[in-house]
């Protein structure tokens, strides 16, 4: 083995471990779990998303970054494009792969249920561009949530 892997550890965070403190999309609350600022994260990082029962994201991409979700729980809606035109839907085992700078919207249209998401990204940090002039073409919640 390579001295450039003998300081590596492997880490676990546990779910009580999560960090909410990332840049953050109206309808969705962001905890992350692995990031740049952890040790030994040089090309990845990883969160869980929770969008409420009813919610739906503001218009939002990453920028250089490739995102992959994988769906937990609930079900999803995805909506992307320049005006949010394509549309799609993942539940409970699927993945969903989103190309850097894809405009997108994540939206859980169950009101009874909240969509859990987990979340790997193709960078350490945490890059998230909200688009607020895009709101007229976003699929509007069902409930209004204020993000704490």
């Amino acid at each position: 083995m390579s001295d450039s892997h003998t300081n590596l550890q492997i880490r676990v965070v546990h779910r009580d471990q999560l960090d909410g403190n990332t840049p953050q999309t109206p309808g969705v609350i962001r905890e992350v779990a692995f990031d740049g600022r952890n040790p030994g994260a040089a090309h990845l990082s990883a969160f869980r998303g929770i969008v409420q029962p009813g919610a739906a994201t503001g218009a939002h991409h990453h920028g250089d970054q490739e995102t992959v979700l994988y769906v937990i729980s609930g079900n999803a809606r995805l909506r992307w494009g320049d005006k949010l035109e394509s549309v799609a839907e993942a539940g409970p085992g699927d993945f969903v792969f989103i190309p850097a700078r894809v405009i997108h919207q994540e939206i859980n249209a169950s009101p009874e249920f909240e969509t859990v998401l987990a979340v790997v990204r193709s960078g350490v940090d945490p890059i998230v561009v909200n688009l607020p002039e895009l709101d007229e073409y976003a699929e509007p919640a069902a409930v209004d949530y204020t993000h704490p």
